[in-house]
């Protein structure tokens, strides 16, 4: 449990000491999460957020009727919607599990208390923003960018157990098209291969 933590931890912040990322996990909390509960509803104060243990997520916004799945986060990826989380308004998104998942959550007052600690703990709030930041702008010009096909092919090369893990329809949200225009894409690559 704790490996999955430090990694994500390293993975923003590779110089955090061993003291300060002790510090930082005892201020996190266990939460279990069924499959469909939500992490962050549309419409409400994001008050934490978490990194994933065990399970699988996806952040989406309802438009016109329609669901559109920004990005899926699995094991050792931090969750939530961080500008609700910051701003203290309403979330635009959601944050659903898709699997029974296990998740350590960091509230906004644990955050705010860490930052107080020293300046280590404020740069470590930077690095998440920037992290959460970046994941955002690819997810945004990707689907901007790039045809159904080269994001279904890039889900491939850069997450392939993505395809085991979740229903056809989420993956479609993901691209931005409906489930028909997924199998139709998945025929054609199998043709070529």
């Amino acid at each position: 449990m704790l490996q999955t933590i430090k990694q994500s931890l390293r993975k923003i912040m590779p110089s955090i000491t061993e003291e300060e990322m002790i510090s930082f996990i005892s201020r996190l909390e266990s939460r279990t999460i069924a499959k469909h509960e939500f992490f962050v509803r549309e419409g409400q104060v994001a008050n934490e957020m978490a990194v994933v243990f065990k399970g699988a997520f996806r952040m989406y916004f309802t438009y016109r009727e329609r669901e559109q799945t920004g990005h899926f986060m699995f094991e050792g990826q931090w969750l939530g919607d961080y500008e609700s989380f910051l701003s203290r308004k309403p979330a635009a998104n959601n944050v659903e599990a898709l699997e029974d998942s296990e998740v350590f959550c960091l509230s906004y007052d644990n955050m705010q208390a860490l930052y107080k600690r020293g300046a280590q703990y404020e740069r470590f709030g930077r690095l998440i923003a920037e992290y959460v930041y970046l994941v955002a702008m690819n997810s945004y010009k990707s689907l901007l960018l790039k045809t159904a096909e080269e994001r279904y092919i890039e889900l491939l090369e850069t997450q392939p157990h993505i395809l085991e893990r979740l229903p056809q329809h989420y993956i479609a949200s993901y691209l931005g098209i409906q489930a028909p225009s997924l199998s139709r894409i998945r025929n054609k690559l199998a043709q070529k291969h």
